[in-house]
């Protein structure tokens, strides 16, 4: 009997001349009470493939109808292994695995490397597998802009005989070319953000009508939806993509969220605000460089919040490929310790125009082996934590009551207007993320020479002063508890971690 490991890719291939549609017939997988329904899609002419990703253990039958064609059987579904963990869930304003595995989004950005050359995709993976990224925003279509002027040798659809692209003759070259490549990023342990559309267009793909866009959609899950590491995303700036609507993005989540049995992680991409909250999305996907309002963005949207684009390590004429490796880094601490996650992108130019954030190749900056010590960092914390709240009280008085909204500051406080609120808090907000025994926090840019803590008296902590440039982590003083003040070398880029000792997770 046939064994497929669990949250592995189970695959049929029929041969149907009678039938023409592109999403066609019907499989059924059962175990047990469970039952799951998925369509076959076209892959070679006459040729129709079926894929499914089993999520329980044990012995599946299925039967597969298309046209006049018929098939049954049965296979075994075995323990997942390794890196294996499923699908990527949002749980609350954070993410994990389907078998309860955190995971902490920690991507980067290629949108067009799989439309380069066979070498320099290969080249590519070669460089994600020495990397820290376990995240990847990339896009289906091909792009065009600055920096981004090559032909691919394939597109996702075959051409009608005026020219226009026909949705219903997708080219096999390049769909078996995608699932190639999100095999290999899955083996490597990263999630494919995949950006269904975008404006960068000179082939006439962000002009697909609605009916065109549903068919390509329904194509997607059809295909992709098995791949355990896949994530929709529904647009790259989606404002820029004029023709269509909020309805019509409306429209695509709804498929989506409807179609895709595997509930994969869906978003949308801004260039000038974040999305409006709707029940499709699983979790924000935001362009901004105002990285104090994720403050706010969490309490509105109640998901999580990734910023996928606060910028990039370059030196582009464009601001938004410009920033300093320090700024990149820090960057990420602050969306970390905001509550946030960011992605990672790389825009130094180059004579070839083989740009990171574009093509892929290779990476040049110094920020990756930063946001690899920072990675491992979040990981070795023992337990999810959550950012603090704003301290709204008189920083140059003290009024720490027992209840804070009582004071004379904060009556005076909630009289300002809206937009001042805003400000106050945003200034008064510390980047800090608290677990049940620990605290880091991160000072940003500022420069304290000293930092008092108010630990509790009946334990013992620890603390660390770390260095986000130098990715040092220096022992500062152990066994204290209650008042505590601590020496800080009153330089930027400096975070203090708080770890309650001898505490034994249950």
């Amino acid at each position: 009997m046939k064994k497929i490991e669990k949250y592995g890719v189970f695959e049929a291939v029929l041969n149907c001349e009678d039938v023409t549609d592109l999403i066609a017939g019907e499989a059924v997988f059962k175990r047990g009470t469970a039952e799951k329904r998925v369509r076959l899609f076209k892959n070679h002419s006459g040729e129709y493939m079926v894929r499914f990703m089993p999520q329980m253990e044990g012995i599946w039958s299925y039967q597969i109808m298309i046209g006049t064609e018929e098939r049954s059987g049965k296979f075994e579904c075995t323990a997942a292994r390794g890196e294996n963990h499923g699908v990527v869930h949002a749980e609350g304003d954070h993410f994990q695995y389907q078998d309860g595995s955190t995971y902490i989004p920690v991507g980067t950005t290629c949108y067009a490397w799989i439309h380069q050359t066979e070498e320099l995709q290969e080249e590519t993976l070669d460089t994600l597998a020495e990397s820290p990224f376990n995240k990847i925003r990339m896009c289906v279509f091909p792009k065009s802009m600055p920096y981004n002027n090559n032909e691919p040798d394939c597109y996702p659809f075959l051409k009608k005989e005026d020219g226009s692209w026909e949705v219903n003759d997708p080219d096999p070259v390049f769909w078996e070319k995608l699932d190639k490549r999100i095999k290999q990023l899955m083996e490597l342990g990263i999630e494919a953000d995949l950006i269904l559309f975008h404006p960068y267009d000179r082939w006439g793909f962000s002009k697909l009508t609605q009916m065109e866009s549903r068919v390509y959609l329904e194509y997607c899950i059809a295909r992709l939806s098995a791949y355990r590491n896949l994530w929709w995303s529904l647009a790259n700036e989606y404002e820029v993509l004029y023709e269509k609507s909020l309805e019509d993005w409306d429209e695509y989540g709804k498929i989506l969220m409807e179609k895709d049995i595997y509930v994969h992680l869906i978003s949308i991409h801004d260039i000038i605000a974040p999305y409006p909250k709707r029940t499709w999305m699983t979790h924000c996907s935001i362009q901004s460089g105002e990285l104090h309002r994720i403050i706010f963005w969490k309490r509105e949207y109640g998901i999580p919040i990734i910023i996928d684009e606060c910028g990039y390590e370059g030196d582009l004429p464009y601001n938004w490929g410009n920033l300093s490796a320090f700024e990149m880094v820090q960057r990420f601490w602050w969306t970390v310790c905001r509550g946030g996650f960011c992605t990672h992108g790389e825009t130094y130019d180059r004579s070839n125009e083989v740009l990171w954030w574009a093509k892929g190749g290779q990476l040049y900056g110094e920020s990756v082996k930063r946001i690899a010590f920072l990675k491992e960092l979040l990981y070795s914390l023992p337990g999810p934590w959550k950012a603090s709240e704003a301290v709204l009280v008189n920083p140059n008085q003290d009024e720490k009551t027992e209840d804070a909204t009582e004071s004379p500051f904060h009556r005076l406080l909630k009289k300002a207007s809206p937009e001042a609120q805003d400000n106050y808090t945003i200034a008064n907000s510390p980047m800090k993320l608290e677990g049940k025994t620990y605290e880091l926090e991160y000072f940003g840019r500022y420069c304290p020479g000293k930092k008092e803590l108010h630990l509790p008296e009946n334990g013992s902590y620890k603390v660390e002063i770390i260095d986000i440039w130098e990715m040092t982590r220096r022992l500062s003083v152990e066994g204290i508890n209650g008042k505590v003040k601590i020496g800080l070398p009153a330089k930027e880029g400096i975070a203090l971690l708080v770890m309650k000792e001898n505490y034994v997770s249950s």
